[in-house]
């Protein structure tokens, strides 16, 4: 199966593996990870920010920072795991090889993600040390421009958050 993906998907991984720069990286949240997200996110809890990207050997996945929580949802499995805020001991994003890298550290293990958009990696820091939480945020020049040509328009990070918002907040 994962041969025909790589058919299907082949030239956005060329993108993110040549270039450095994922295609799905700055995209409204899907209808799955929303519906899946949406069952930990109870009133007055509120979505911050979200990062959409790559975790290896598990595919594509959602880190989504909360009020009181950060879950890590898998696009694999469809599961989502809650982290209490206080149990999260430093997050950081890196500008890598594959675009931004996003590490989370909490309960004694790593959550990583690489393949992220720059200005949704930089509003989750920014809405984590507004929250209290150790967070680091680098970025370098990128790999390549080559792809601002082919891959079209994006919308903003301000308008993929406030779409996630309201959906997440939606019964």
């Amino acid at each position: 199966m994962s041969l025909f993906a790589s058919f299907i998907h082949g030239e956005a991984l060329s993108e993110i593996l040549i270039e450095g720069h994922n295609p799905y990286a700055r995209q409204k949240l899907d209808t799955a990870a929303a519906d899946a997200l949406r069952q930990h996110v109870n009133a007055p809890d509120a979505l911050l920010a979200y990062v959409l990207g790559r975790e290896v050997m598990s595919g594509a996945g959602v880190f989504a920072l909360t009020q009181t929580q950060l879950l890590v949802y898998k696009g694999v499995t469809r599961m989502v795991t809650p982290i209490a805020l206080k149990e999260v001991a430093h997050v950081q994003a890196v500008r890598g090889k594959y675009g931004h890298t996003v590490r989370i550290h909490a309960q004694g293990r790593t959550y990583a993600m690489f393949g992220v958009d720059k200005d949704l990696a930089e509003a989750m820091h920014q809405a984590l040390s507004g929250a209290g939480v150790q967070s680091t945020f680098e970025d370098k020049p990128p790999l390549g421009t080559l792809w601002a040509a082919y891959s079209g328009p994006q919308p903003s990070a301000q308008s993929c958050i406030a779409d996630a918002r309201q959906r997440l907040a939606a019964a």
